[in-house]
């Protein structure tokens, strides 16, 4: 019951989004139309594909290998490229799309093997759950990589072949505008070589908005990367652990934060995963992030949230040294893990 189906697919960009689009036709449609049913109040469907068209048009010029991708799914479930397009664009849906994560890093003295280990949970909505998937993606001469996804439409925590990882969490900026959509930013991520390559992703000028990404190498090099559209603060970790949850905590960032009123539970969410990771300094490994990973503090709007409008749907286990990772489906207190490997 905890386990994700998972998708291996290899070839060109263009080819990797037909088979994806194959493998998970009837999730893919499933989740259009339940997207397509809720456009944002006084926004008109024509609106909406018009407005994608401008992140299109942006996108086109910076990733057109991830445009083939799209293109791909679109052919492959026979639907319009501006419609599944849209749907990649968080930033027209004004709030359907929110990411309730929290985030563990730890590396060096604090793992019990000196191993780069990322945690991570990934809150969504309650149907979301049976959409998710694992995608093991080799596209062109990219690195292998291996994420999570919504039902194969956009990219979440994931690892490449080359010890790059990848988790992160939703924050809300106030400055979005049209440009290259922060899943395309994720998706550039994964294919990066270097940790400075998933960096100078998250620096993209031409974004529309952003993740607080958080990138890491095998070296132990880990940065939080609060951003929003038009600025970035690289965090950097801080006594061989870092942690972050759903609101901006560095000083030049907190005046793009759009929803002060609303950032109770992720303020508790944030310092508890700081208390948890400073308490276990040095015994920190797989096993015992599994238990970190089901803390109740807060309940049910805890790090395992048990919410009604948003329930930790998978959460995730690296260690980076290894290309190894431990996923689960559902709420970590309940969930079996699994291991997946590259290479």
């Amino acid at each position: 019951m905890n386990t994700l189906p998972v998708v291996d697919v290899k070839g060109s960009h263009r080819q990797v989004g037909r088979q994806v689009g194959e493998a998970m036709q009837e999730t893919i449609r499933r989740i259009l139309e339940r997207t397509w049913a809720s456009p944002p109040e006084g926004k008109s469907r024509a609106e909406m594909l018009e407005a994608a068209q401008r992140f299109l048009a942006h996108t086109r010029p910076v990733y057109p290998q991830y445009v083939e991708e799209i293109s791909g799914i679109a052919e492959a479930i026979d639907r319009p490229l501006e419609e599944v397009f849209a749907a990649l664009c968080e930033e027209l849906w004004e709030g359907a799309f929110w990411r309730g994560c929290t985030d563990f890093a730890a590396r060096g003295r604090a793992t019990v093997d000196g191993s780069t280990l990322l945690a991570h949970t990934n809150d969504l909505d309650p149907e979301a759950e049976e959409d998710m998937v694992i995608l093991r993606v080799q596209a062109g001469d990219e690195p292998e990589f291996l994420a999570v996804s919504v039902g194969g439409l956009g990219w979440s925590a994931g690892f490449n072949a080359a010890g790059i990882g990848l988790t992160g969490n939703e924050v809300t900026s106030n400055d979005v505008r049209a440009g290259v959509p922060r899943l395309l930013v994720v998706r550039a991520i994964l294919a990066a070589r270097r940790l400075g390559e998933a960096m100078d992703a998250c620096l993209l000028p031409q974004r529309a908005s952003s993740y607080n990404n958080i990138i890491a190498d095998a070296d132990g090099e880990v940065y939080s990367m609060e951003g929003s559209a038009t600025d970035c603060e690289p965090i950097y970790i801080d006594g061989d652990i870092l942690a972050h949850a759903n609101h901006y905590v560095s000083a030049p960032m907190r005046r793009f934060e759009a929803g002060q009123s609303s950032i109770s539970g992720s303020v508790i969410r944030h310092n508890r995963a700081w208390r948890l990771l400073r308490e276990n300094v040095g015994r920190l490994s797989p096993e015992l992030f599994r238990v970190l990973l089901a803390d109740h503090a807060n309940y049910p709007v805890s790090i395992c949230k048990h919410g009604l409008e948003s329930v930790t749907v998978f959460s995730m286990i690296v260690n980076l040294n290894e290309r190894r990772a431990w996923i689960g489906r559902g709420r970590p207190c309940e969930t079996t893990y699994f291991e997946h490997r590259l290479g």
